[in-house]
């Protein structure tokens, strides 16, 4: 796997899945909880990861559950959702028309809908490095500016590295887009590292409230991907 078929791959999922999630979920996210919750296992082309889920979210593992977000970026494979547990139970028994906050974990590349391993010599800093070496830098600083600058064009804004640390990356993105009559900004940070040879995938999604929506996403899913990175011991 060459670096930049690496990086073609990985921009993916600041992009399809947003809007994906755009179509399907709302986007009032989340004052930041970063304690963590019980542990769940997921069979992954089988492999098991662990996951976990923030104090008073719940963690759906129901492949049918994933389908819109799944069909509108083929790249990935979604493994959990999880959601404030009341909020996801008004979802599930159609009490709420939408998510308001939630997490999505996936895996990929994909090849036909089914995850594909990473090469078996490349090992979780060595993942990190190339991409973090084939990634922009992103400033969240700028984004008023650059909110600014695009007006109420829909689509993608800006994407880029936000952080990186020695076995994973974080990565944000800001999409602004139509739900209903209401014009949205949505940002978006995703942790990546190498789990059980898959590159694994934890973004989070909120509403732009200023530089504070990426300190706080960043925070908790560094937590995620710090007990990810612990309960799936390296091969």
């Amino acid at each position: 796997m060459t670096r930049a078929v690496t990086s073609r791959n990985w921009k993916t999922i600041g992009i399809a899945l947003i809007v994906a999630a755009f179509c399907v979920f709302s986007y009032r996210w989340y004052k930041s909880r970063r304690t963590l919750r019980g542990i769940q296992m997921v069979d992954v082309a089988g492999d098991t990861i662990a996951v976990r889920a923030l104090t008073g979210y719940c963690t759906e593992l129901d492949r049918g559950f994933f389908s819109p977000l799944e069909s509108s970026d083929t790249s990935r494979y979604v493994i959990a959702v999880s959601a404030p547990c009341r909020d996801l139970a008004a979802f599930k028994t159609g009490q709420a028309s939408r998510l308001q906050k939630y997490i999505v974990w996936t895996v990929g590349p994909t090849d036909g809908g089914a995850p594909i391993k990473l090469p078996a010599n490349m090992n979780r800093s060595s993942f990190a490095n190339d991409l973090a070496e084939a990634e922009q830098k992103f400033d969240p600083a700028e984004i008023p500016s650059v909110v600014t600058k695009n007006g109420s064009k829909i689509g993608m804004i800006s994407q880029g590295l936000i952080d990186r640390e020695v076995d994973a990356v974080y990565e944000a993105a800001v999409l602004r887009g139509e739900n209903g009559e209401t014009v949205k900004m949505v940002v978006s940070v995703t942790g990546i590292a190498e789990i059980h040879h898959f590159g694994l995938g934890i973004t989070a999604y909120d509403d732009f409230r200023g530089r504070a929506s990426f300190s706080e996403l960043l925070a908790s899913v560094k937590s995620l991907m710090h007990s990810a990175l612990s309960d799936n011991s390296d091969n």
